[in-house]
């Protein structure tokens, strides 16, 4: 892959201000997964209030936002690879943080349903972003490490959703209702979403003073030269190595989204335990989890780059997937609460390893001028799969096949352990054309 080297930093160092950049992109990435994942905790008043299915719901967690995420993803991804990358962060933190906060003005399933849309468009500008930024500012032995700590922000976002929503939602349900003149009655599960949404725009602020990297000119350049034409025509040359790559890290997305959107519910209904209690546990978790699958995964990667290179970063991934599916098959089918809790964690950790391994592993593959636009295709495919089928497979389970209320956890002894199943194999189908690349 000589056309593809250097990756980043020609040094071994990376500057503390780098480190701040990644700090300040973790902070966003926080508030994203937060205002993504609130809905886990809000099934029971959202079926209560505005008369939802279980699959509906899923809708709002997955493919309403999923759909808006990944298409507007694609040409914003060209945007990022010509225009200053942290201003249009900033720009999508913002429209993100208010759709959050118009989430709370819904009063019927459409309303939330289109805010829940301008929260995917938004939040479709971070990722590619950060991934073709880091890719600058980072060299091959930091860059796992670098977005293992920024992928983190989607468990400590994911876990203050839970511990912090969960505790929104107990204290706003014991409020009354607001009125509103002209916008008509706010209910308590409402408030949750302006608690969660206005702090994000002063992160979008902060974004504006985030300098651009010196690497930015010369990719402007490249990019002029190259047409949409010909990026999609050098992705289909390298496809062998992109569709196991992409459709490896969907089927971990799809595996983790899935036990995350149901795994409070399931405490909820199976267990008895209450919003708060099951928001704290899952948190906890969740926050265990990212600690050891995505920050140090990126690292854990790094270090098998050392190993095998680019393959060696799927190779990881790949065992991961295989040692989580045990976990997976069996944390929703315990007797008691904590031992389901404890094997989540671990199916958690096993089915997130990969998000941080296999992204550094596609800066790797593609040159620095089109990163943008590569890692927006690959959020594309991640994520309509991942998050798009997760929490719907989940659902529609539920729904039409094991429907007694406590169905949930049937349904995710299924769906969760196939997922990881699939990934595993894309994994390892990988390795050789990931090889191959790498020696063009």
């Amino acid at each position: 892959m000589a056309q593809n080297e250097p990756v980043g930093r020609s040094d071994s160092s990376a500057s503390w201000k780098h480190w701040l950049i990644v700090a300040m992109f973790l902070l966003a990435y926080i508030f994203s997964f937060a205002d993504r994942m609130i809905l886990g905790l809000m099934v029971e008043p959202l079926k209560r209030d505005l008369l939802l299915t279980d699959t509906q719901i899923s809708l709002l967690q997955g493919v309403a936002f999923a759909v808006f995420y990944t298409l507007a993803g694609l040409p914003l991804g060209r945007v990022i690879d010509r225009m200053h990358r942290p201003r249009i962060a900033a720009v999508g933190i913002a429209l993100w943080s208010a759709m959050t906060a118009l989430s709370g003005l819904a009063q019927n399933y459409v309303h939330l349903l289109l805010a829940r849309m301008g929260v995917g468009i938004g939040e479709a500008t971070l990722s590619p972003a950060a991934y073709s930024l880091f890719a600058d500012l980072f060299d091959r032995r930091r860059l796992g490490t670098a977005l293992g700590i920024y992928n983190f922000g989607t468990s400590i976002g994911a876990g203050l959703a839970m511990i912090l929503g969960g505790a929104i939602v107990q204290f706003s349900s014991s409020q009354y209702p607001v009125v509103i003149p002209l916008l008509g009655v706010i209910r308590p599960w409402q408030q949750t979403f302006f608690y969660l949404g206005l702090p994000g725009l002063l992160v979008a602020l902060m974004f504006l003073w985030i300098p651009e990297s010196k690497q930015r000119a010369a990719s402007t350049r490249a990019t002029a030269t190259m047409t949409v034409r010909e990026v999609v025509s050098y992705a289909w040359g390298r496809r062998s190595a992109l569709t196991p790559h992409h459709l490896g890290v969907a089927f971990s997305v799809l595996a983790s989204f899935a036990i995350i959107s149901w795994m409070p519910v399931m405490l909820v209904r199976v267990h008895g335990w209450g919003i708060a209690q099951a928001g704290l546990a899952v948190g906890l978790a969740l926050l265990v989890g990212g600690v050891i699958g995505l920050a140090g995964g990126g690292w854990l990667s790094d270090r098998w780059h050392l190993r095998e290179r680019t393959a060696g970063r799927m190779r990881l991934s790949g065992y991961a997937s295989l040692l989580g599916i045990p976990a997976a098959a069996v944390f929703a089918l315990q007797s008691g609460p904590l031992a389901a809790v404890g094997l989540f964690c671990m199916a958690y950790i096993c089915s997130i390893l990969p998000v941080s391994a296999a992204g550094a592993a596609l800066q790797e593959l593609v040159p620095a001028q089109i990163r943008g636009q590569m890692s927006a295709f690959y959020l594309f495919v991640i994520n309509l799969i991942g998050i798009g089928l997760g929490s719907t497979a989940v659902a529609l389970l539920s729904d039409r096949v094991f429907t007694d209320p406590q169905g949930v956890r049937y349904s995710l002894a299924v769906v969760a352990p196939i997922a990881l199943a699939l990934a595993a194999l894309c994994y390892f189908v990988s390795l050789g054309p990931v090889r191959r690349a790498e020696a063009d």
